[in-house]
C-alpha cells in the first residue's frame, strides 16, 4: 500500500455487477475502514516522527549548548589550576630563595661574630703596644733628658778642665796608670768644680744671670 489509499469499489457498482452484494459490501467497507485506519496511523506516525525530530533537535542543541559551557567551565578552570601552579612554582622558588638567604645571613653572621672577636683581640692588642709605645717613648724622653744633662755636665766638666789647663787627652792616657793618677785627676775635677760653683756666685752677685 505504502502510502496510498486505496479507493474502494462504489455500492452502485457492485449492485449492477454482483447481484449477492450484502457480504462483499461488508468486505469492502472493513477494507475502507481498514485504510481509513491506516492512514490515520500513518499520519500519526509521520506526526510523531516530526516531533520526536523536533525533540531530538532541541535536544540536540540544547546539549551543545551545555558541552559548550561545560567545556567552557572546563577551561577557565584549567587555566585557574595553570594559575595557581604558576604560582605555587614561584612561591616554592621564593622559599628557596629564602631558604639560601637564611643559610648565607647565618654565615655572614658567623663570619661577622668572627671578625668581632678577632678586631677585639686585636684592639686589646694595639692597646697593649700603644702603653708599651707610650713607656718606650717615655723611657726615651728619659733617656734624652738624662743624655742632654750628662753631655750638659760633660762639655762643662771639659770647659772647667780647659780653663784649669788639663788636656783631656792627657787624663784619657793616664787613666790606667794608678792610683795616684785617679786621685791627681779627681782632685783636679774636684777644683774645677769648686771653682764653678765661685763663677757661678761671682755672675750672681754681678746680676748676670748664668
Amino acid at each position: 500500500m505504502n502510502g496510498q489509499k486505496l479507493e474502494l469499489i462504489p455500492d452502485r457498482y457492485v449492485k449492477q455487477t454482483c447481484p449477492i452484494t450484502s457480504p462483499l459490501r461488508s468486505f469492502f467497507r472493513s477494507i475502507q475502514l481498514v485504510t481509513s485506519e491506516y492512514s490515520k496511523l500513518q499520519g500519526a506516525i509521520d506526526d510523531l516522527g516530526s516531533a520526536i525530530g523536533g525533540t531530538l533537535g532541541r535536544q540536540k542543541e540544547d546539549l551543545q549548548r551545555t558541552n559548550k559551557t561545560e567545556m567552557r567551565k572546563v577551561q577557565v578552570e584549567i587555566e585557574n589550576l595553570s594559575k595557581d601552579k604558576t604560582r605555587l612554582e614561584e612561591s616554592i622558588a621564593t622559599n628557596e630563595r629564602a631558604c639560601q638567604l637564611e643559610t648565607e645571613r647565618d654565615w655572614y653572621r658567623k663570619e661577622a661574630l668572627h671578625l668581632d672577636e678577632v678586631l677585639e683581640q686585636t684592639r686589646v692588642k694595639q692597646k697593649d703596644l700603644m702603653d708599651r709605645l707610650d713607656e718606650s717613648e717615655q723611657d726615651r724622653e728619659w733617656m734624652k733628658g738624662q743624655l742632654e744633662k750628662l753631655t750638659t755636665q760633660n762639655w762643662a766638666l771639659a770647659k772647667k778642665l780647659k780653663e784649669l789647663g788639663v788636656d783631656m787627652s792627657s787624663l784619657c792616657e793616664e787613666d790606667g796608670s794608678g792610683e795616684d793618677s785617679d786621685e791627681q785627676a779627681s782632685g783636679k775635677v774636684g777644683e774645677a768644680e769648686d771653682k764653678d760653683e765661685q763663677d757661678k756666685e761671682t755672675n750672681n752677685e754681678d746680676g748676670h744671670p748664668e
